[in-house]
């Protein structure tokens, strides 16, 4: 599995989202991603994208150390979902 952060920022209502996209899963896994994770969920040629919403308190690219390293944050948002989406998917069996 490859987990990458597509998109993040805040929405018109002042809601701060991350965008993820897992890719590299078999349909099994992808369909069940897909059906029992919260958040918003869809598959797009063969990738779930899964759109998380945060308060500003707990958006991972809101601190001021965020805008300055923004790349290392991304990198360790990726990680930290790549290790709970492989944990969920431990439920799977």
């Amino acid at each position: 599995m490859i987990v990458k952060v597509e998109d993040y920022g805040v929405t018109d209502d002042d809601m701060h989202y991350v965008t993820y996209r897992a890719s590299d899963l078999d349909a099994d896994s992808l369909n069940y991603l897909n059906d029992n994770l919260e958040g918003d969920t869809i598959i797009e040629n063969g990738d779930l994208l899964l759109n998380i919403f945060y308060s500003k308190k707990f958006f991972p690219f809101g601190s001021d150390d965020a805008k300055f390293n923004i790349d290392d944050f991304i990198k360790r948002e990726e990680i930290e979902m790549t290790y709970f989406l492989s944990s969920f998917l431990e439920d799977m069996k």
